[in-house]
């Protein structure tokens, strides 16, 4: 049977993220056309497994790791104007509610603190998958997204064009995937 047919089984247990194998990202609409993509490089985080699937979800981002592909907007995405790197070097998610919505896929709810601000949020947290890695630990695939809006954080710089549009979009787009290894007992 393939995954989409039967839940994942996953072993019970606390997962650490690889953060050679994870990704957290972001979209954003540039100019209200194009997508504009960063992530950043700096991470960590835990998932927690118990006997009826993830229990809860925490991580954090190491604001200073943030990557785009033009060098020179990453002075600007960490100034007072977007992160307030220097003030806020660091961003967290704590979740407070884990819904199961089927064998793969969760709702999940928490606190995102982004610029010294926390405010609920909510994520759709998908199973991509459960094995073996090759040390013979237990690793779990997640891919999560969700939508949040940069200003509920206080994230407000913004210009516009002669046509109205915004120049950097007011909702973004959480993009993560995660290969969590289990943690030894």
């Amino acid at each position: 049977m393939s995954i989409t047919e039967q839940a994942v089984r996953i072993e019970t247990g606390s997962y650490n993220v690889d953060p050679v194998h994870s990704q957290v990202g972001f979209e954003v609409k540039h100019l209200g056309i194009a997508t504009f993509r960063g992530s950043f490089g700096g991470f960590a985080g835990t998932v927690t497994v118990g006997e009826n699937g993830i229990e809860a979800i925490d991580g954090s981002i190491e604001v200073a790791s943030v990557k785009v592909l033009e060098e020179q907007l990453i002075g600007h995405l960490l100034s007072p104007d977007f992160f307030d790197a220097e003030n806020n070097p660091q961003g967290t998610f704590r979740s407070t509610s884990v819904e199961a919505v089927d064998g793969e896929s969760y709702r999940v709810t928490g606190d995102l603190t982004l610029r010294g601000v926390t405010r609920p949020a909510e994520v759709e947290l998908e199973v991509e998958g459960a094995g073996i890695g090759m040390d013979g630990s237990s690793v779990i695939s997640l891919r999560a997204g969700g939508v949040i809006n940069r200003s509920d954080y206080g994230i407000s710089w913004g210009a516009t064009l002669d046509s109205g549009a915004a120049v950097v979009g007011e909702k973004v787009n959480l993009v993560i995937t995660v290969e969590a290894v289990k943690a030894a007992e």
